[in-house]
């Protein structure tokens, strides 16, 4: 039975690497479930089971964008606060090189903006955004206990400045609003921002 388990997690994964490569390389409106289970080397029918459909793939690829983050989170308990600034910037800036160096992410970064944007519509909210937040709250929730956020701001406070703030540069770089780079620009004005927060 364990091993089943791991074999349908490892068909999860190839399913969801093939649906990445083909979105970016073919952008998302134009690439067909079939195409997607051909490419992972599985039916249809398995693709259906693991995601639904392919806005279900969409779901799950934003997903995964988070999980350094949950890793930090879990990491902070026993790590120092101005380690875990620093790599909170790093893993923020190293997100944004890669952006950076495939244009092809821009399309696939402006159909999750879409998206979040018709699930806060239709939803009152969409959850992946709340997720993120209530992630970074905790992550400086730690960092106050350790270094001590300078006033006014907050866990909270800076949480959401954070979140606003990386959702803000993506928008303008995917956008193609912005006459700057996600990479290093971006980076660069979220380690200022993540600098003036501790004491």
């Amino acid at each position: 039975m364990r091993r089943t388990k791991e074999q349908a997690a490892e068909t999860g994964r190839n399913v969801l690497q093939a649906a990445e490569e083909l979105f970016l390389n073919k952008g998302y409106e134009n690439v067909r479930l079939e195409e997607i289970a051909t490419q992972a080397g599985v039916t249809r029918g398995a693709v259906h089971w693991h995601f639904k459909n392919k806005h279900g793939l969409l779901l799950a690829l934003r997903d995964s964008a988070q999980e350094p983050f949950r890793v930090l989170a879990e990491e902070l308990s026993t790590s120092d606060g101005a380690a875990s600034l620093k790599k909170l910037g790093d893993i923020i800036s190293e997100t944004f090189r890669r952006l950076e160096n495939d244009p092809r992410q821009q399309g696939l970064i402006r159909v999750m903006i879409t998206l979040d944007l018709s699930e806060k519509h239709d939803a009152g909210g969409a959850a992946f955004p709340e997720d993120v937040h209530d992630t970074f709250i905790r992550i400086f929730e730690q960092i106050d206990r350790d270094l001590g956020i300078t006033a006014p701001w907050t866990p909270y406070k800076a949480a959401s400045m954070l979140h606003a703030t990386i959702g803000g540069l993506l928008m303008e770089w995917a956008l193609r609003r912005g006459a700057f780079q996600i990479f290093p620009d971006g980076a660069l004005f979220i380690r200022t921002l993540l600098d003036g927060l501790t004491k």
